[in-house]
Parts: C-alpha cells; sequence; structure tokens
C-alpha cells in the first residue's frame, strides 16, 4: 500500500525512525525499508499547528483535503502492517494496533480511528494518483489553530522536500513559508 506523508515523514532519515526505531519511537514490526518512494501534490491544504513536546512547543503538520490548494506527498509503499505501526506511533497507541481494515474497505472518503491528532485516515482516490496499491494518509478531522512549526521540525520537512526533483530551495521556502505563516 502507499503510505502518502506530507509532514516530518517526507524525510527518508525521519521516516526509517518509525519503521527500524529511533530515540523516542519503538519502531515498526517490520523493519524492512519502503519497497518505493514516489511524490504527488494533492489537493490538501498543509497546516501547521498544535503544541508538540517532541518538538520543542511548535506546531506539527496537518493536512487537510481542500481542492483550492495542494500539498506535496511523498508516498512509500509499505505493508498494510507496517502502515498499522506508523498510525499507532503517530498517535501514541502499542505497536501492533491492529487498524479496522474492513471499515477503512468501505469507506468513501475517511476514516476516524481513536481520539488523538491524527486519527482521521484519508482514502486518497484523486484521478492523478495512478498506482497500483491503496493510499492512505492520516491527518486530524478538524482546523486547530495555527501555530507555526518550530525550527528544527521545519528544517526535517525542507530537508525531506529536498529530495523533490522539482523543488529548490526557493521553492521550498515559498511552500512552507505560506503553511508556515497560517496561509
Amino acid at each position: 500500500m502507499w503510505y502518502l506523508a506530507y509532514g516530518s515523514n517526507v524525510n527518508p532519515a525521519r521516516f526509517r525512525k518509525y519503521l527500524e526505531g529511533g530515540e523516542t519511537e519503538p519502531g515498526a514490526r517490520d523493519p524492512s525499508p519502503p519497497t518505493e518512494s514516489r511524490w504527488f501534490q494533492l489537493g490538501f491544504r498543509l497546516a501547521f499547528a498544535g503544541e508538540s513536546r517532541r518538538w520543542n512547543g511548535g506546531g506539527v503538520a496537518f493536512a487537510h483535503p481542500d481542492e483550492r490548494h495542494t500539498a506535496w506527498f511523498r508516498g512509500w509503499c509499505i505493508s498494510g502492517e507496517q502502515f498499522e505501526d506508523v498510525f499507532a506511533q503517530e498517535n501514541r497507541l502499542p505497536v501492533g494496533t491492529e487498524l479496522p481494515w474492513p471499515d477503512l474497505q468501505q469507506a468513501v472518503a475517511h476514516l476516524d480511528v481513536g481520539e488523538s491528532w491524527y486519527r482521521r485516515i484519508h482514502i486518497v482516490t484523486e484521478p492523478h494518483v495512478d498506482v497500483d496499491h491503496p493510499a492512505l494518509t492520516f491527518s486530524s478531522p478538524v482546523v486547530r489553530p495555527h501555530n507555526p512549526p518550530g525550527p528544527e521540525y521545519r528544517k526535517t520537512i525542507a530537508e525531506g522536500l529536498a529530495d523533490h526533483p522539482e523543488l529548490d530551495e526557493a521553492g521550498i521556502e515559498a511552500y512552507l513559508g505560506a503553511s508556515s505563516r497560517g496561509h
């Protein structure tokens, strides 16, 4: 399946911590690397909100469906089990917490799982997402008050976006700058 990352998980080193384990993440049951990576530009709005202790009180990224905007997503081709474990870690659940796959298969656009920030799983079916596996991302079901990202978090995202073949430093700054200001 495709996990569509838009925040710090666009950075390969950061994403690997959710698979292999790291300072604050236990890692996935299967630490294998993704089999493929692709970039997608989708009808979502990137926003920073909340207050993350992990990132020194700065806001963290959320992606909200919005056809008036576009956001960059890095697709990681991983197993369903790995997606469960990434979702669990992002939502402070035990690794190995099963997702309600039958409910997800029947959902049209999204499904809320649990009560934490990133509980809304979006089923991405935009016509220009030409993939042979399901494509999922997750975010908040509500738009939270804006809070700009801290420098380290922003740098982590920028370093991941720098891998995109069509984005240069100015393009990354413009993209993150607009979202960081709450626009």
